[in-house]
């Protein structure tokens, strides 16, 4: 489960942007991105929790980019996905190459009392650090906001049929751009 939650995460994000219409090809470069940037911070700071915190907000600076090309510039969605993937494949080689060989502070784990004690099942589901429980918490919240808001069904018309939610007083360019920055704060998660 430790293993997938930074896919998990990155999934989750492109998810709301894939839902609000745009094609971002650029995730794994925010991925990356966030990762290195996450990983200096905390090994800087001694904080595991500073570090996700500075990962967000990194990916979300290299989303920000693509969405303001995208959105404002009107460029191709899939050359400034890829341009963006590349561009975080150097960027990060470049600011990870001092922390080779540095061990990360880690977030400690959480064992649920009882659970996490159960034979076989406990410590494989009950006995991880709180980022893989908030991921899964994270897969719900996005469910009931896409499936039960508003905001959500504005997002989902957006991704449908931007004309018609442009029709409607929608402001379609910034529902998108919201999107891109969350799942731009997920991947770098």
């Amino acid at each position: 489960m430790v293993s997938a939650t930074p896919i998990l995460l990155a999934a989750i994000g492109e998810l709301v942007v894939e839902k609000s219409g745009v094609l971002n090809l650029g995730v794994e470069g925010m991925m990356i991105t966030g990762a290195v940037v996450a990983f200096a911070v905390a090994v800087n700071s001694g904080s595991p929790i500073l570090g996700f915190a500075a990962g967000a907000v990194a990916a979300s600076a290299l989303s920000l980019c693509f969405g303001l090309l995208t959105q404002y510039l009107l460029s191709n969605q899939v050359a400034t996905g890829l341009g963006l993937t590349l561009l975080g494949l150097g960027l990060s080689s470049l600011i990870g190459k001092p922390y080779e060989g540095v061990k990360a502070p880690t977030l400690p784990k959480l064992d649920i009392p009882v659970l996490s004690d159960l034979p076989i099942f406990g410590r494989m589901l009950f006995s991880h650090d709180i980022m893989v429980y908030l991921s899964l918490a994270l897969i719900a919240a996005v469910w009931a906001f896409l499936k039960y808001t508003r905001a959500g069904l504005i997002l989902r018309a957006v991704g449908e049929s931007h004309d018609s939610a442009h029709a409607l007083g929608y402001k379609v360019v910034i529902v998108r751009l919201l999107a891109i920055l969350f799942g731009g704060a997920c991947a770098g998660l």
